[in-house]
């Protein structure tokens, strides 16, 4: 079947497909290969078929186990789980996963008595293919007690063994689709199970799952498929390919309807008999079970037939029972072969070949010649000039990054001091989170609100320390001369994101007021020692907020912007000019990189 299956698409000797608008030759895609059950002789075709280089799209249904690409992969993980089998070692070397010839396993394998293989590959002196065997082997053992079995098997697959290309250079491409099944059945395992090897390996052995392909998914591949499974396809070609196979000899016997006269009809599962034990109501339920199995027998043979467009080739091979006298007189072939009357035709495949019917002329150079597909329209040269590797983007500017650490004058006395330090960081937090939540809240209702939220978030502090903190937020909330930073309108705690330059500017303003006439944005610094007066605000103040400034200007351009910052302590609020913040914005860029070394960036 094969061997006549690659003649007809290799072009030696070609097969004319007459239907269509125009006669043509048959391809791979034409032809369908029809057996009467699951078994060894659909594989073998496969195999035959792949071994010829043609496209096959493998057996319509198996067992998830059974296909040989799964058989390799789930060798590769028991020796995983247990490097000492050395059965399945040896299968491991063998298959495409590690690629050993067999005069390799002959060479290399022998060993003294009771020396587990695993030992004698890892020996000291190995020869260099040994050797190179088993450190590959031992990357997988290194591996088996961390990853979980989908990650393990995907390792295998596509991590450095790439053993999906060798297992499909080596069985062709009809294995993709067990191998995806497996991968699928290891998520399965894991989402209900402990994901351990061993696990895995016994859920998989005692599972019956079983793989169907679509047989509309195999475009321009052979499909070898069970006659009930071709119900509703059709091709141009259909091989029968087991047509010489006796009837079925009846269902096995498990159940028999009210054996024994039962009254109630029971069903009872019976033991295999021989002859003389089947009388009675065994007999008749055996009778009426081989009837049945008789009519689809024939049933099948009807659905074969009209699966074939333009040809229909029947063909099979004999047992040892029907060697001498031919094919059992109720198989499909011995009930056909009266409709082919003609004289036995010589054939360089099957020997001799009856014919029915009259096959297509031969195609004439002019017609056997393809047709010349249309011209693929020209991509444009963005679609096929490659775009090289992406770049790396700039770096986030966070304003606040600076830090007033970098101040000349530091929020407490003592800043070398990390505990002075950490106390100093802490209550400039609490202060913003206050001046954060306090705005929201009615005046008369703020003092004790306030004092309810220090006592939860401040609890280790002493009670002059929080009231200190009250005392302070309160009085700058109460102040008529930054009323308009806090009424309904403001905003707090805002984070804004702006490229400016080329440097992408992410930070967040304690407070702004958005009006339709200009944009007010304020800072607020908790240092013990505020400055007088603008020129003696620190540097990195005033790149923080030049950079702010930058970020608003883009996000609205054209509306006016004013910033200040607002020292809690005084309190005092220092508006800061236009011209004191320019020449900080010129250098945002040197200022962004200055900041990453410095790694205080905050996102």
């Amino acid at each position: 079947i094969a061997e006549q299956v690659h003649r007809w698409v290799s072009g030696a000797e070609p097969f004319v497909l007459a239907k269509g608008e125009r006669p043509r030759h048959a391809g791979p895609g034409d032809i369908m290969v029809l057996v009467r059950k699951r078994g060894a002789l659909a594989g073998q075709i496969v195999a035959k078929l792949h071994e010829r280089g043609v496209a096959v799209a493998g057996v319509d249904r198996l067992r998830l186990g059974a296909p040989l690409a799964v058989k390799d992969v789930m060798s590769a993980l028991r020796f995983a789980a247990q490097p000492l089998d050395d059965l399945e070692c040896a299968n491991l070397l063998a298959s495409p996963l590690i690629g050993w010839s067999q005069d390799d396993l002959l060479e290399h394998v022998p060993r003294a008595p009771h020396k587990p293989l695993w030992d004698h590959l890892r020996r000291p002196d190995a020869p260099p293919l040994v050797a190179e065997t088993a450190e590959k082997l031992r990357d997988l053992l290194r591996l088996a007690d961390f990853e979980t079995p989908q990650a393990l098997i995907a390792w295998l697959l596509t991590g450095p063994w790439r053993g999906r290309a060798a297992l499909v250079a080596r069985l062709g491409r009809e294995a993709n689709d067990p191998l995806d099944e497996l991968v699928n059945a290891a998520f399965a395992f894991e989402s209900a199970n402990t994901p351990s090897l061993a696990g895995f390996i016994e859920w998989f052995d005692a599972g019956s799952a079983e793989l169907k392909r679509d047989p509309d998914d195999a475009g321009g591949q052979v499909r070898v498929m069970t006659v009930h499974g071709s119900k509703g396809l059709q091709a141009p070609i259909v091989i029968l390919a087991d047509a010489t196979g006796r009837p079925g000899e009846g269902s096995a016997l498990d159940l028999v309807d009210a054996p024994l006269g039962s009254p109630r009809g029971a069903a009872v599962p019976l033991p295999s008999l021989s002859k003389e034990h089947m009388v009675g109501p065994v007999s008749a339920a055996q009778e009426a079970a081989s009837a049945a199995d008789f009519e689809e027998h024939w049933r099948l043979l009807y659905v074969a037939m009209t699966r074939a467009e333009e040809a229909l080739f029947i063909t099979g091979a004999l047992g040892v029972r029907d060697a001498k006298n031919g094919p059992h007189e109720d198989s499909w072939y011995a009930r056909l072969e009266p409709v082919f009357s003609g004289d036995i035709l010589s054939d360089p495949i099957w020997g001799g070949r009856r014919e029915f019917g009259r096959i297509a002329a031969p195609l004439s150079e002019a017609m056997a010649r393809p047709v010349a597909p249309a011209p693929e329209p020209e991509l444009p040269s963005w679609g096929t000039t490659p775009i090289g590797p992406e770049p790396k983007p700039p770096r986030p500017l966070a304003p606040s990054g600076a830090g007033e650490e970098q101040g000349a004058d530091p929020p407490l006395e003592g800043v070398g001091d990390p505990a002075e330090r950490r106390a100093a960081m802490r209550r400039g937090v609490l202060i913003h989170r206050l001046l954060e939540r306090l705005p929201d809240i009615a005046p008369e209702e703020r003092r004790a609100a306030a004092q309810s939220w220090l006592d939860r978030q401040a609890s280790d502090l002493s009670p002059a320390q929080r009231a200190a903190m009250l005392g302070e937020t309160l009085s700058l909330l109460d102040a008529p001369e930054f009323a308009a930073l806090f009424a309904p309108g403001a905003l707090a705690e805002t984070p804004l994101t702006a490229t400016v330059g080329g440097v992408v500017i992410t930070g967040t303003v304690d407070r702004m007021v958005i009006t339709p006439e200009e944009i007010t944005i304020i800072d607020f610094k908790t240092t013990r020692r505020p400055p007088r007066s603008v020129e003696a605000v620190p540097a990195a103040s005033l790149r923080q907020m030049a950079a702010y400034v930058a970020a608003l200007e883009a996000i609205y351009p054209g509306r006016p912007l004013r910033a200040a910052l607002l020292y809690t302590q005084t309190p005092q609020l220092i508006a800061l000019p236009a011209s004191a913040l320019a020449p900080h914005k010129d250098h945002l860029g040197i200022a962004q990189q200055s900041y990453g070394d410095a790694g205080s960036l905050r996102y």
